[in-house]
């Protein structure tokens, strides 16, 4: 069908350090909780933890995560590293620091508003969900709908925790990456399979989350609870 679409799912992935005693990052963590009340399953979180030059954070995983915000930072208006530090589909839009509670929903909700209500032109459909307490195996099914092909297209899956009820709902223990989708013909389905991934805890969810190659642009995301 040249004209099927589905609505988005969004991606914002927030960049904290938990470890810091002043209220920043509680704060924007609060306001992702309220955001997602509003929104519903039309957001989906990812709570990456970092180390920063004054305080380090348990939960960081510098090898894995910071690549990624480098990228990101690098790639955007500013340059400037800090916490909180909060990307809307990848380098879309970008909520950066704290000020209160309301300002960072208020400063979040003017961006997912803009784009919640645009068609989107992929599908993603996990499939061979295997998660125990040593591994995790996983695949999922990608169609391009609409009229038009699309290239280089890259899934990553990302691997959630929850630590705690309070700050710590979404934490993302692991982040894995597919290889280069060169192309994706309109109508076309594939499916794309990752490694059996190790861990130490079955995960509580999994987000699928589809992006350009350079993975500066985030299109489509799914969650799965396990």
């Amino acid at each position: 069908n040249p004209d099927s679409y589905q609505y988005s799912t969004i991606l914002l992935e927030a960049f904290v350090n938990t470890s810091n005693p002043f209220s920043y990052n509680e704060w924007a963590l609060e306001a992702l909780d309220s955001l997602k009340l509003r929104y519903g399953s039309r957001l989906v979180i990812a709570e990456y933890h970092r180390n920063t030059s004054q305080y380090s954070d348990a939960l960081a995983r510098p090898s894995v995560f910071e690549p990624l915000y480098t990228k990101y930072v690098e790639n955007s208006s500013s340059t400037l590293k800090a916490v909180p530090d909060i990307f809307i589909n990848g380098i879309t839009y970008r909520v950066q620091g704290a000020s209160s509670t309301g300002s960072v929903i208020e400063r979040l909700n003017a961006a997912v508003s803009k784009i919640i209500t645009q068609n989107n032109h992929f599908a993603l459909e996990p499939e061979n969900i295997d998660a125990n307490s040593n591994s995790v195996s996983a695949g999922c099914k990608i169609a391009r709908l609409g009229n038009l092909p699309a290239e280089n297209l890259l899934l990553r899956l990302i691997l959630i925790d929850r630590i705690n009820n309070n700050e710590l709902k979404r934490v993302v223990t692991d982040l894995q990456k597919s290889a280069i989708i060169s192309q994706l013909a309109e109508g076309e389905i594939t499916s794309v399979s990752f490694d059996t991934i190790p861990v130490n805890q079955k995960p509580e969810r999994l987000i699928f989350s589809l992006t350009s190659s350079d993975e500066l642009i985030v299109y489509q995301n799914i969650r799965v609870d396990l």
